[in-house]
């Protein structure tokens, strides 16, 4: 059998370059721990030839790219959240649909979360990303309230639900939570996002 070889690395412009850097390591975060998603690994992924001096070059380092990587993917919760309520606006929105909504763009949502926490342990300011964040807030917050649910409420189930992703991916070893456990822990949260309105009446937000 022929023995299988790699790809050789190429040269390209500097738009390229850098949109190849941030597609490998978005691809790379479904596989790669965080401690070994590093410079050599994502241009290797990228197929790019001198990585660690287009990494400085276009970046400035790793970190910075980790922090274009959590733009990149903000950038695209966000579409993606905003083309969701165009859609909801005119139909009779249910608990299936926003949960629909919810589970469609998890996987960026969780994504993020990585790219964040890695940012947040090498001491980047949150300013950085608090931005965005407020925008994927203020989307899920607008869909729920679209499927009836008060705007307090709405509010706060969109905050409970990001975070609930963000901790599972980055703190759920470290919890010592098993898989049937956090199983356990979405239903749970997505039993009460069913009963948002109810739990809004009993608090008494508006």
């Amino acid at each position: 059998m022929a023995k299988k070889t790699k790809s050789k690395p190429v040269r390209v412009g500097r738009e390229e370059a850098s949109d190849r850097l941030v597609k490998a390591v978005i691809s790379l975060l479904d596989t790669t721990p965080m401690n070994e998603l590093l410079v050599d690994a994502i241009t290797e992924h990228a197929g790019l030839a001198s990585g660690h001096v287009l990494v400085h070059r276009y970046f400035g380092s790793r970190l910075d790219l980790l922090s274009e990587v959590a733009h990149t993917l903000a950038a695209q919760l966000v579409e993606g959240l905003h083309i969701d309520v165009e859609t909801f606006r005119d139909v009779a929105v249910t608990g299936v649909d926003y949960l629909g909504s919810f589970s469609r763009h998890i996987g960026v949502i969780r994504k993020r979360a990585l790219v964040i926490n890695e940012l947040a342990l090498h001491g980047a300011p949150p300013e950085l990303h608090s931005e965005k964040t407020r925008e994927i807030l203020d989307s899920l917050q607008l869909i729920f309230e679209l499927g009836g649910i008060p705007t307090r409420a709405a509010r706060a189930t969109a905050l409970n639900m990001l975070t609930l992703v963000s901790v599972e991916a980055t703190l759920s070893e470290w919890i010592g939570a098993s898989a049937e456990e956090r199983d356990d822990l979405r239903t749970l949260t997505l039993l009460e996002l069913g009963f948002a309105s109810q739990i809004s009446e009993t608090l008494g937000w508006k």
